[in-house]
């Protein structure tokens, strides 16, 4: 795996882990949900995030059918390495996955359902989800493709997936989670 790839897989492991026991689990997308929900002003128990909730469940299903290698129910840090090695933009493990994550966390930040949220909502749900404010605020600039402030729940889904195929560290994507070392 090149140490592009792997560098953005810790980052990524690192903030699914959150718990932090060193594996990911339904436990861990409870407290990514509850995050999301935090960081996007949905309120728990709205359809949102009955939605969010149901949405992230599903992608934790296809993540696990995907990457849980020995079957144990939990996914390790190699586990999702292997998984994320060699993925190519066209792989459909990696849209079925990533594309359900993506929605179902743009979907909450989407307060007006049009399709489209300001780079703020970004910045402030990056922000409450672990990146300081610099990372946070260059991540919504790498995900707003047109520059026009808004960020398109296709532009969102692009940028994600050009950050889990992406080998050059100075790819726009591979800056989603703060600058890579």
């Amino acid at each position: 795996m090149p140490d592009v790839i792997q560098d953005k897989c810790d980052r990524l492991f690192a903030l699914y882990d959150a718990d932090g026991n060193g594996h990911l689990d339904h436990e861990d997308v409870k407290i990514m949900v509850n995050r999301i929900l935090i960081g996007t002003n949905v309120p728990a128990g709205s359809p949102k995030a009955t939605t969010l909730q149901a949405d992230y469940d599903a992608w934790w299903q296809a993540l696990l059918a995907h990457a849980d290698i020995n079957g144990d129910g939990v996914i390790t840090r190699d586990e999702f390495r292997a998984t994320m090695t060699g993925l190519s933009a066209d792989n459909p493990a990696l849209h079925g996955t990533v594309r359900k994550a993506v929605d179902a966390v743009f979907t909450a930040l989407d307060s007006d359902d049009d399709n489209a949220i300001p780079a703020a909502a970004l910045v402030a749900m990056f922000t409450r989800g672990g990146l300081n404010q610099d990372d946070a605020a260059e991540a919504a600039r790498v995900f707003d493709l047109d520059g026009d402030g808004t960020i398109t729940r296709e532009e969102y889904a692009t940028r994600w997936l050009d950050f889990f195929t992406a080998d050059d560290p100075e790819a726009p994507a591979s800056r989603i989670l703060g600058k890579l070392s």
